[in-house]
């Protein structure tokens, strides 16, 4: 009988400490981007910064500073915190011409709950517009094989 208790406390104590660590996924993926800096933030506090290592880097005398392109890449990310966040993105676009900055946004509102996962890919919506999709599994598992997409540091937050 003393065995069994010990066992039923062990299992106790393993349920509370998990649902006292609960944890939900997101996935975020950005495409190659170029002369841009991307920052991820959560219900308006920057949490971090979304884009590949450098792919390439062009100099050129007409231009102010130099052309970097940045691979695909994705982040996983693990928050502790459940019910609605607001996730957004600063976008900051840099023409090395005339080094004008350009600044675009986007935001998405999702439902985190114990368990679950959510695919969230940087999308540009023409020439000056971008937007957050939601993926489906099969979409984020193609991203996720990919080769060329670079996977960055997770991210867990404390």
């Amino acid at each position: 009988m003393k065995n069994i208790t010990k066992y039923v406390f062990v299992l106790i104590a393993m349920f509370c400490c998990s649902s006292a660590f609960a944890q939900s996924t997101v996935y975020f993926f950005v495409r190659s981007v170029e002369s841009a800096e991307v920052k991820i933030l959560k219900n308006g506090n920057e949490i971090f910064e979304l884009r590949g290592p450098v792919k390439k880097t062009l100099n050129h005398p007409s231009f102010k500073i130099p052309h970097v392109s940045y691979q695909p890449a994705y982040r996983k990310c693990r928050f502790k915190e459940e019910g609605k966040v607001l996730f957004s993105v600063d976008f900051a676009f840099t023409n090395v011409g005339t080094g004008d900055v350009r600044k675009l946004a986007a935001e998405i509102q999702l439902n985190l709950e114990e368990g679950s996962v959510h695919y969230i890919q940087l999308a540009f919506k023409g020439l000056n517009d971008i937007q957050f999709k939601e993926l489906t599994e099969k979409e984020a598992a193609k991203l996720l094989k990919d080769k060329k997409t670079v996977e960055l540091p997770e991210y867990v937050e404390e």
